[in-house]
C-alpha cells in the first residue's frame, strides 16, 4: 500500500504575509485528496519529529542549534534567514517533523510495511545546503532520508530525482562527492538558485554521479517527458538503484508563478508512472516521494493528487 505522510504541525511554519511558500500550500493539497477520495486509497501517518542525531547525520550541531535558535527568538513574530526564507516559533519543529516524515517513510518502505509513499509536509528541503538555510529550506528533507538508508544498511546505491523546476543545489552540495548516491536534477535555466550546470558532474568518488539538465524557459511538456524518460531509463540501467528518492517539487506546472515550464497534471502522472515502473525492475518498487515547491494552489493541488494516485495504483 501507498503511505501519506502528513501533520498538521507543518502548517505553523510561517514564512510571511504574502510569501509563496505558505502553509496553504498543505491545506489545498489535503483537502483535494480528500475530496478525490484519494485519502481512502492510502495508509495515513503522522510522523514523528525527527531527534538532532538524525539531523546531524547531514547537517553540523551548531548549524541545527542556530535554526532552533532563530526559531525561539522569533518571539510572535519571525526572523529572517535570508532574503528568501524565514522563521517562526514553530518553524523549527515543522521542520523535524518534515525530515521525521521522510526518514519514517524509507523505513516502512525498506522493511516492506509500504510500497511507496508520499510525504506531503513542508518547510522543503533541497535548496537546504549542509550549512545553510535558502530557498524557503531549512534541512535537506531527501538528503537525511537517503543517508538514513546507506547508515542502516536498508539500500545502496540510492537514486535522487529531483523534477522541482529550481535545481537542488542543497541534494547536490551533500553528495557532490560521494559515489553511493546518483542525483538527477531537471530545472529551468536560468533560474534560482543558479547553480545545475551540465558540467557540474560530481567530483572524486562522485565524478559521474550528478546529471543536470537545464531546460530553456517554454521547454514543451513532450519534449520535456522524452527528455525524462530517456535519461531516468539510462540511469536506472547503468546505476541499479535499490531505493528510489523523488524531490517533487510541482512548480515545472505551466501556471506556476515562480517559473515558465510547461508540465500538467497529466505530465507529472506520466513521469510517475514511469518511475514507479523502473522502480519495480530494479528495486522491488521501493520509492519515496516528497513535496519540495509548487506555487500555484490549484495546480500544486491537481499535480500532487495524480502523483498520489498514481502511486497509490503501483503494484
Amino acid at each position: 500500500m501507498t503511505g501519506l505522510f502528513y501533520h498538521p504541525a507543518c502548517l505553523l511554519h510561517d514564512n510571511g504575509p504574502g510569501h509563496p511558500e505558505c502553509p496553504n500550500r498543505l491545506k489545498v493539497i489535503h483537502e483535494h485528496l480528500e475530496k478525490s477520495d484519494l485519502l481512502r486509497k492510502v495508509q495515513r501517518f503522522e510522523p514523528q519529529p525527527a531527534d538532532l542525531e538524525t539531523l546531524a547525520f547531514v547537517h553540523p550541531r551548531d548549524y541545527i542549534e542556530s535554526i532552533e535558535r532563530h526559531c525561539a527568538a522569533a518571539g510572535n513574530g519571525r526572523v529572517r534567514l535570508d532574503a528568501d526564507t524565514s522563521v517562526c516559533k514553530d518553524s523549527f519543529a515543522a521542520a523535524r517533523l518534515a525530515v521525521g516524515a521522510a526518514v519514517e517513510a524509507v523505513g516502512k518502505v525498506s522493511r516492506g510495511e509500504l510500497r511507496n509513499a508520499f510525504c506531503a509536509v513542508r518547510p522543503p528541503g533541497h535548496h537546504a545546503e549542509r550549512d545553510t538555510a535558502m530557498g524557503f529550506c531549512l534541512f535537506n528533507n531527501v538528503a537525511i532520508a537517503a543517508e538514513w538508508l546507506i547508515r542502516q544498511k536498508r539500500a545502496e546505491p540510492i537514486l535522487i530525482i529531483d523534477w522541482d523546476v529550481h535545481h537542488g543545489n542543497g541534494i547536490q552540495h551533500i553528495f557532490y562527492e560521494r559515489g553511493e548516491v546518483f542525483y538527477l536534477s531537471l530545472h529551468q535555466w536560468p533560474l534560482y538558485p543558479g547553480t545545475g550546470r551540465a558540467d557540474e558532474t560530481g567530483e572524486g568518488k562522485g565524478k559521474g554521479a550528478t546529471l543536470n539538465i537545464p531546460l530553456p524557459p517554454a521547454t514543451p511538456e513532450q519534449k520535456y517527458l522524452d527528455i525524462f524518460f530517456k535519461t531516468t531509463e539510462e540511469i536506472f540501467k547503468n546505476f541499479k538503484p535499490e531505493f528510489v528518492l523523488i524531490s517533487a517539487g510541482f512548480d515545472a506546472h505551466r501556471d506556476d508563478p515562480l517559473a515558465n515550464l510547461m508540465l500538467t497534471e497529466a505530465g507529472f502522472s506520466k513521469m510517475t508512472d514511469w518511475v514507479a515502473e523502473l522502480a519495480k525492475d530494479y528495486c522491488g518498487g521501493r520509492l519515496m516521494s516528497i513535496l519540495e515547491g509548487g506555487y500555484n494552489l490549484t495546480a500544486l493541488a491537481g499535480s500532487a493528487a495524480a502523483h498520489t494516485e498514481i502511486l497509490s495504483k503501483s503494484e
